[in-house]
């Protein structure tokens, strides 16, 4: 049976006016983004090959429609901007393709897919929740979780391996005459389900330090992963208190936010960097290059973990035009790649 404006109405709650004026394309028309959304999405699922427009009959055979939930709200991401670029290196990545992607809602427990079409797959950017996961699993199986792996045995996933990346930062500063070496973040983060557990970067980097006979504890400073200014408190604490020569003479800070508040600190209590201290960032966004120093940091590749992520999400996609490539699950582990910058140099006891 022939898909109708009718039908399209009766999924929609729009008039078979509005409809047949979006489909179409009308100039005069002023719906909303959402409302356009909706429509189309639906078109698209129910199979409606009508209307005049060119552009409407070209969305509806061509275009696979890709979910995307955030975990962090725009105005936290301001914060940390690493997940804002991620998300816009997947709206690049789908755009290539011709992919058509919409935003979930993500609320406290639950995630909700806003039209009243369904999607063809979710790319889930950070950590969810158990009751966030299962509201996903009901839009849709084909489930890419990026920067987390909750559920390997069902899901998709792209991770970064945060050891070798420590452990490039570590073995670089070694190379460069630096054994004081700090760290500056938090001890403990929620994880993949949003269960408080250990920050893998400190962990890691308090691990391989013992393992070098160099870890000193009083060298890892508890700052928060988005709050610039009490990261930057740490460290204006920690200079204060000790003498220049029972400083370390070097600091791998766990994201850009933290490397930011350690050079505010350093430059207020009259040190230079990386004369008297080195920094080294992680997440390399294009912050790191653009901060004076720009920042030594530890690149993730966010342009390769987002096209990663929307390769795996279309392998596992059925659609009239598309055949499943892949029934198994994967997850990816990207290696990380230390970034050389002017915020680190040579040590030399003075």
């Amino acid at each position: 049976m022939a898909v109708t404006l009718k039908m399209l109405a009766e999924h929609t709650g729009f008039s078979v006016a509005t409809i047949s004026r979006v489909l179409n394309n009308d100039p005069t028309m002023s719906a909303g983004e959402e409302t356009r959304q909706i429509i189309f999405d639906t078109a698209q699922k129910l199979g409606y090959v009508g209307g005049s427009g060119r552009r409407t009959q070209r969305i509806i055979k061509d275009t696979m429609v890709i979910g995307i939930a955030e975990m962090m709200t725009p105005a936290e991401q301001v914060y940390d901007p690493y997940f804002l670029y991620l998300k816009n290196f997947i709206d690049h990545s789908c755009m290539e393709k011709k992919i058509q992607t919409v935003s979930l809602r993500v609320d406290k427990d639950e995630v909700h897919l806003l039209s009243a079409a369904g999607i063809d797959g979710i790319i889930a950017i950070g950590y969810f929740s158990k009751g966030q996961i299962q509201s996903m699993q009901r839009i849709s199986r084909n489930i890419v979780f990026l920067d987390s792996s909750p559920d390997e045995l069902h899901y998709d996933s792209v991770v970064i391996n945060f050891d070798l990346g420590i452990q490039q930062a570590v073995d670089y500063l070694k190379e460069l005459g630096h054994e004081r070496i700090g760290f500056l973040g938090p001890k403990r983060l929620r994880d993949d389900t949003q269960h408080i557990t250990y920050e893998p970067r400190r962990r890691f980097f308090e691990h391989y330090m013992r393992e070098l006979g160099l870890y000193r504890s009083e060298y890892v400073l508890e700052a928060p992963l988005r709050d610039r200014k009490m990261a930057e408190s740490a460290l204006e604490l920690h200079l204060r208190t000790r003498e220049r020569e029972d400083l370390p003479t070097a600091m791998i800070a766990v994201n850009e936010e933290c490397a930011i508040a350690a050079l505010h600190a350093l430059r207020d209590a009259e040190f230079s960097v990386p004369d008297d201290m080195s920094i080294i960032s992680f997440n390399d966004t294009v912050v790191s290059s653009v901060v004076e120093p720009a920042l030594t940091s530890i690149s993730p590749h966010l342009d390769y973990i987002a096209s990663t992520a929307v390769r795996m999400v279309i392998e596992r996609t059925s659609t009239p035009s598309h055949p499943l490539e892949r029934k198994y699950p994967q997850k990816v582990v990207i290696p990380p790649e230390l970034i050389k910058r002017e915020s680190t140099s040579r040590w030399e006891e003075k």
